[in-house]
C-alpha cells in the first residue's frame, strides 16, 4: 500500500488479517505472520497496532543502527515486566538506565565473572547429589530441577547465604510471578510482597551492619556511588535485585531445560558431547577448561537458537522511521522475535533440526550478525549474557559426567510463551547414571 503525505510517497507493509486460530498461541501466531506476510507485517496486538520485523538487517536497524529512535515503553515492558522489576535495567530509560548500567556493569564484566564459578559448581554438585538419590526409573522434571539450580546460583551470587533458608519460598514466588504474568492477579501481588519483604529485610540488615557485608552482588549495589557521591536508593537496589532474580535464573533455567529436551532426542549429539566432556576426566569444568568445550558451547547456542528464552522483544518508535522500505509511524510498536528470526529459512537451512555445527566459526561468519540474537543486541543487550554462558558451560558438562537423560514424554513438548519461553508441562526424563 502506498499513500502520499506532504508530497512524499510512503509505502506501508501488509496488514495481517485472519489467523484467529494462531493468535491464541503467540509462538504460532508469530510464525504464521512471517510465513504468510514476510519480513515486515502490521498486526494488531492485544492493545494497539504493531509491526513485526523478522529480517536480521531490520532487527539490527531497530536494536543497534537506529536504536536511539526506539525505547522500551511498550505494553510488555511497562505493564508486565516493570510491575515485577520496577525501574531495573530491563525497563528503565535514560538517563536512569545509563547511570544504573554504569554502576552495575563492572560486576558482569568478563574479568569479574571467575568469582562466581565456584558457587556455580557447588550448586550444581548439590543438584547432582539430589538427583543421584532419585530411585531408578523414576521420572524427573529436569526443567523444574534447572529452575531450582539456577535460583540456588543467583541467590548465592546476590545474597551470599542470607536467603538459603527461604529459597523454596522465593522459588515458588518467582514461579508465580512469571507463570501468571498478570500484575493485578492476587497471587502475583502476594508473591511480589513476599520477595520484597525478604529483599528489604536483607538491605536493612546490611545497611545497619556494614561490617557484615559479604562479597556478593548486593554488597556491590549497596556500595555503588553516583557521580555526586550518593548511594543508590533502597528502592532502586530492590528493583535491580528483582531484575537479577528474575532474569538471572528464569532465562538460564529455560535454556538448560530446552537443552536437555533436545539432547534426549539426538543420541548422536550426546555421543559427541560426552566424548568432549570425558576429556575432563571427571573433574568439574573450570574456566580454564572452557576453550576445550567447543562442542558443548555449540550445543548451548543451538538450543538457544531453537528455544530462545526471550522469545519476543519490543520497542516503541520515537519518530517516523523506514524499515525494509516501509514507513513506520512515530509511536508505533515494533516487535522482533528471536524465535522466528532464528528459524528464517534464508539463514537457517532445515531450521527445525537440532544441529550444533551451525555454530562453527565459518558458518557463524557467513550469517548476518542479527540472524541470532538470544540476548538482544545493541546498547540494551542483556548485561548478564556472559554470566549465563558461564553458568551453562559449568552445568551442562557436570551433569553429563553423571547422567544420561532418557525422554519420558509421549508427544512433542510445546513452548509456553509467557514473559519467557518455558516448556509447557516441563521436561520429564528418566536419569541413567554414568558414574
Amino acid at each position: 500500500m502506498i499513500d502520499k503525505t506532504a508530497g512524499l510517497e510512503r509505502k506501508h507493509p501488509p496488514v495481517a488479517t485472519g489467523g484467529r486460530e494462531e493468535i491464541r498461541n503467540p509462538l504460532r501466531f508469530f510464525v504464521w505472520l512471517t510465513e504468510t506476510y514476510g519480513d515486515v507485517v502490521q498486526y494488531r496486538s492485544s492493545v494497539e497496532p504493531a509491526y513485526l520485523v523478522n529480517h536480521p538487517d531490520y532487527v539490527q536497524h531497530v536494536l543497534q543502527t537506529n536504536g536511539q529512535n526506539y525505547n522500551k515503553n511498550t505494553y510488555l515492558n511497562k505493564y508486565i515486566v516493570e510491575s515485577l522489576t520496577g525501574q531495573g535495567l530491563l525497563t528503565s530509560e535514560n538517563p536512569l538506565w545509563r547511570e544504573q548500567r554504569r554502576l552495575i556493569q563492572p560486576a558482569f564484566h568478563r574479568r569479574s565473572l571467575p568469582a562466581f564459578a565456584g558457587l556455580m559448581t557447588d550448586a550444581t554438585c548439590r543438584t547432582i547429589d539430589r538427583l543421584r538419590a532419585t530411585p531408578p526409573g523414576e521420572t524427573v522434571d529436569i526443567a523444574r530441577e534447572m529452575m531450582r539450580l539456577t535460583l540456588d546460583i543467583v541467590t548465592s551470587a546476590l545474597f551470599g547465604y542470607d536467603i538459603t533458608g527461604r529459597a523454596d519460598e522465593v522459588g515458588t514466588a518467582m514461579d508465580t510471578m512469571v507463570s501468571i504474568g498478570k500484575p493485578r492477579h492476587r497471587k502475583v501481588k502476594e508473591a511480589i510482597d513476599l520477595v520484597d519483604g525478604i529483599v528489604y529485610e536483607i538491605i536493612d540488615e546490611r545497611r545497619a551492619h556494614p561490617e557484615r557485608q559479604r562479597d556478593d552482588l548486593l554488597t556491590m549495589l549497596l556500595n555503588a556511588r553516583y557521580d555526586d557521591g550518593t548511594a543508590m536508593p533502597d528502592k532502586l537496589v530492590r528493583d535491580e535485585v528483582m531484575t537479577l532474580l528474575i532474569a538471572g535464573h528464569e532465562t538460564t533455567a529455560n535454556t538448560l531445560g530446552w537443552t536437555w529436551y533436545l539432547l534426549a532426542q539426538y543420541p548422536e549429539v550426546v555421543a559427541r558431547l560426552e566424548a568432549e566432556v570425558d576429556t575432563l576426566r571427571g573433574a568439574a569444568p573450570a574456566i580454564a577448561d572452557f576453550p576445550r568445550l567447543v562442542y558443548t558451547d555449540r550445543v548451548i547456542q543451538e538450543a538457544m537458537r531453537l528455544y530462545p528464552s526471550a522469545w519476543s522483544i519490543s520497542r516503541r518508535a520515537l519518530a517516523d522511521d523506514e524499515i525494509g522500505g516501509y514507513h513506520i509511524p512515530a509511536g508505533s510498536i515494533v516487535a522482533m522475535s528471536p524465535y522466528t528470526t532464528h528459524r528464517h529459512p534464508a539463514f537457517w537451512p532445515d531450521p527445525e533440526r537440532f544441529d550444533p555445527d551451525r555454530f562453527t566459526p565459518e558458518r557463524v561468519a557467513a550469517r548476518p550478525r542479527f540472524a541470532y540474537f538470544p540476548f538482544g543486541g545493541g546498547a540494551r543487550q542483556c548485561i548478564g549474557n556472559y554470566f549465563a554462558q558461564m553458568e551453562s558451560l559449568i552445568i551442562i558438562p557436570t551433569i553429563v559426567q553423571h547422567f544420561r537423560l532418557q525422554p519420558r514424554w509421549t508427544e512433542p513438548i510445546e513452548g509456553h510463551a509467557l514473559v519467557t519461553l518455558r516448556a509447557r508441562g516441563g521436561v520429564p526424563v528418566a536419569l541413567e547414571k554414568r558414574l
